[in-house]
């Protein structure tokens, strides 16, 4: 819009200058002036038409290809970029970390550790430290399958007479020879 105005005051001093050629001419007393103002004129506008031309031709052409982008957008994408790469490495990790057999808390102890000394999780993996809890999980669940828990433990009394029937495990040898004594004392 801004263009078409401009182009309406570039044309309205040449008409002006036109008819005062015109005018000039049937008076035959044109100056020097106003002849050199309307050819001025005529090139203004020719430059004026120009510029429109290309203008229109440059946005046409702008809208085909795509745009190519500023150096401060290459940038963005590749700190985005970074910041994705960072976020798979750390989901990968943190998989590779689920799939270890360990216990909630030495998970958590890695992923500390993994903050602390920031590093990956993948590279805290590969520490002492976690060579270390790995070792201290392996000697706790032997210590824990060694040892006589709730479960495995003998349903054998050493008084009968203060069991329950309850207190017998059938499915094993030993928890049915405790129960036929167990009958035997209540007989």
């Amino acid at each position: 819009m801004e263009e078409n105005t401009e182009l309406e005051e570039l044309l309205k001093p040449q008409e002006e200058s036109e008819e005062t050629s015109e005018s000039s001419s049937e008076d035959d007393n044109a100056s020097q002036d106003d002849v050199k103002l309307a050819e001025a004129n005529k090139k203004l506008f020719a430059r004026a038409k120009k510029a429109e031309t290309e203008l229109k031709a440059y946005k046409e052409k702008g809208s085909k290809e795509p745009k190519a982008p500023a150096e401060g957008e290459n940038q963005t994408k590749s700190k985005s970029d970074n910041d994705i790469d960072a976020i798979i490495e750390q989901k990968l990790g943190e998989r590779e970390l689920d799939s270890q057999d360990l216990s909630d808390e030495a998970k958590g102890k890695i992923r500390t550790f993994a903050k602390t000394e920031n590093v990956s999780i993948k590279e805290a993996l590969k520490s002492d430290f976690f060579k270390f809890i790995k070792e201290k999980e392996e000697k706790a669940k032997l210590v824990e399958e060694a040892s006589i828990g709730k479960g495995q433990g003998t349903s054998g009394f050493k008084d009968i007479s203060k069991a329950k029937p309850s207190d017998f495990d059938l499915t094993t040898e030993e928890g049915r020879k405790s129960w036929e004594e167990f009958k035997k004392t209540w007989k």
